[in-house]
């Protein structure tokens, strides 16, 4: 008898140690949520001021409704304000400037490497290319 209830005693500390996993696993979750739901309005924020044409461009791939409509009107109207005060050149320079360095090969790279001290590598690679 006193088996038995050694045996209750057991399953009622596991199924607590379930629960504790359990609540735990949740918060973990919760916490991953959280820092997803951060990171895709930062990544709004950004395309708000760095590249409201591609904004236009993925609102422009919504489906048909009242609401939807709404988000491309506004989406095309913040775009024109962004390119009428000049505040979408940040993003235009910044897009050049990397496909400039996609386009650049390993040749090109290493002549422009070549007879400087390795410091001197890193600052030249941060340089803004002549031409």
């Amino acid at each position: 008898m006193l088996d038995l209830l050694d045996d209750r005693n057991r399953a009622d500390e596991r199924v607590a140690a379930v629960r504790a996993a359990d609540l735990e696993a949740e918060a973990v979750t919760r916490g991953n949520v959280a820092l997803f739901t951060r990171a895709m309005w930062i990544a709004v924020l950004m395309l708000l001021l760095f590249n409201s044409a591609a904004l236009v461009t993925v609102v422009n791939g919504f489906g048909v409704g009242p609401v939807q409509d709404g988000v491309v009107a506004l989406s095309a109207t913040w775009n024109e304000q962004m390119e009428k005060n000049g505040l979408s050149k940040p993003g235009t320079v910044i897009r050049k400037a990397v496909e400039r360095w996609r386009n650049v090969g390993w040749a090109e790279l290493q002549a422009g490497l070549d007879g400087t001290q390795p410091q001197q590598n890193a600052l030249m690679l941060r340089r803004e290319p002549r031409g």
